[in-house]
Formats: C-alpha cells, structure tokens, sequence
C-alpha cells in the first residue's frame, strides 16, 4: 500500500487522531474503495481511445483505410 495525504477539517483531523487503530482502518478501507471507485475510468473508454491513438498515428504514418482494407483483401 501507497500513503497519501488529504485535507480535512481540523475538527475531522482531530477526531482521526483520537480515533481507535480499528476505527481508522475501517475508514482507510471505505476511503481506498471510494477513491478507487472515483478515479478508475471506464476500460471500455481506455480501449476505444487506445484505438484512436493508434488509428491517427498510422494515419499520420500514411495508412489510411482504404490501403487497409486493400492489404487485407490481398491476404484472401
């Protein structure tokens, strides 16, 4: 596990310090599952723009469709 630091209120942050080793290990659970939940993007949208990327760079490389589907042809 990684450690971050985040900004509460002072009032939070003093009742974290006073809090049980149990308490705030139930709260650094629900926070990672929170933040995680937060952060993850959609793999389906990861994909679809990795995709993307590599179809402008061949395009930028001069493979367009077109010759694709001409090469593709070619290996019937």
């Amino acid at each position: 596990m990684e450690r971050i630091v985040i900004e509460v209120e002072d009032a939070t942050a003093k009742k974290w310090r006073l809090s049980s080793q149990q308490t705030k290990n139930k709260v650094s659970q629900q926070i990672n599952i929170r933040l995680a939940k937060e952060l993850m993007t959609d793999p389906k949208s990861e994909f679809k723009q990795f995709l993307d990327e590599i179809r402008d760079t061949m395009e930028e490389r001069g493979l367009t469709e077109e010759i694709l589907n001409d090469i593709l042809k070619d290996e019937d």
